[in-house]
């Protein structure tokens, strides 16, 4: 069975196909329906960013490309005004900064100077191209204004929870195995879990930065969220893999106190004293009273100071201004 957010973007893309078959199917000028139709699938996203520089570069690439072919088969046809067609539109494009275009130019040029049907070309012609393109652009525009649009910020607001839960659960295994001597086997969340969700956090937030530069995700300073949350699952992956190394309890005589704290620092409030840098301790002492390597115990606390600071820090960005308390 399909997923939501395929069947969603599965009925979008079939609704978006149908109304630019229906105003191509109006319109007596649009001679090809499939240009309509091409452009909604060429268009279609479930990022509304990406729809708008897919649908921008359809347009510009569609323009470029007519623009210079008819200019070309004025002197030139067949495969040698393809070649120098392709030779003026690629510079041409990049030069304007129509980059997202270059893929529409080439296969229009390819279409205008490869198929017989299309060789006598003129300005009627041209316009007419640019049209339907714009007809298939302008329904994939209001299908995905109108029906299911994406509210970014309230995914995003999600994904931060999901990956406090996550991550608060990875700490308060780390707490278990290096506090309590019958923790047994090591019990973690798995790793590409946490990455899985920064990843899709930063791809949002940068969607979200990019549609809407001074909205509300700039106010809520989630690019800085989305990066401490990137440092934050490094720093626990560090921590675990460290705690790995050493027997189950093997801290649990030792006086510890932000070990006790370590799962409250994700928490949803954390309070200033869980948000304090732990203390370094006497390491070598803690060792050789321990009966631990040195090196490793440094290790330990090194990535413990960087994951608290890294959560100092988130707590700090999502308290400011327009941000979760």
């Amino acid at each position: 069975m399909l997923s939501h957010p395929a069947l969603r973007a599965a009925l979008k893309i079939g609704l978006a196909a149908a109304l630019a078959g229906a105003w191509a199917l109006s319109f007596r000028d649009v001679r090809f329906i499939w240009y309509p139709l091409l452009a909604v699938v060429m268009c279609m996203d479930e990022t509304d960013t990406r729809v708008m520089a897919a649908a921008r570069g359809r347009v510009l690439g569609t323009i470029g490309a007519g623009v210079v072919s008819f200019l070309v088969h004025t002197l030139l046809g067949g495969w040698v005004g393809l070649t120098v067609s392709l030779l003026v539109v690629v510079p041409l494009l990049r030069l304007m900064r129509w980059q997202a275009g270059l893929a529409t130019g080439i296969v229009m040029c390819s279409m205008l100077f490869l198929v017989a049907n299309y060789a006598e070309l003129n300005w009627l012609y041209v316009v007419n191209r640019t049209a339907d393109t714009l007809v298939g652009v302008a329904a994939t525009l209001l299908v995905n204004a109108l029906f299911w649009p994406v509210n970014r910020l309230a995914e995003m607001g999600q994904l931060d929870r999901q990956l406090r839960g996550v991550l608060g659960h990875r700490l308060e295994a780390i707490r278990r195995q290096l506090k309590d001597p019958t923790a047994g086997a090591w019990q973690a969340s798995q790793p590409i879990v946490g990455s899985r969700l920064c990843q899709q956090l930063n791809q949002l937030v940068n969607d979200e930065l990019r549609s809407n530069p001074r909205g509300s995700a700039q106010r809520q300073h989630w690019r800085q969220r989305s990066l401490l949350w990137e440092r934050i699952n490094h720093h626990s992956l560090q921590l675990q893999r460290l705690g790995q190394l050493l027997p189950p309890g093997a801290l649990a005589s030792a006086a510890t106190p932000w070990l006790e704290r370590l799962p409250a620092l994700l928490g949803p409030n954390p309070t200033p004293e869980v948000l304090g840098l732990p203390r370094r301790q006497r390491l070598p002492d803690l060792a050789q009273a321990q009966g631990l390597p040195p090196l490793l115990l440094l290790a330990l606390d090194d990535e413990l100071q960087r994951l608290t600071r890294s959560a100092r820090s988130l707590a700090l960005a999502s308290r400011g201004k327009g941000g979760p308390p």
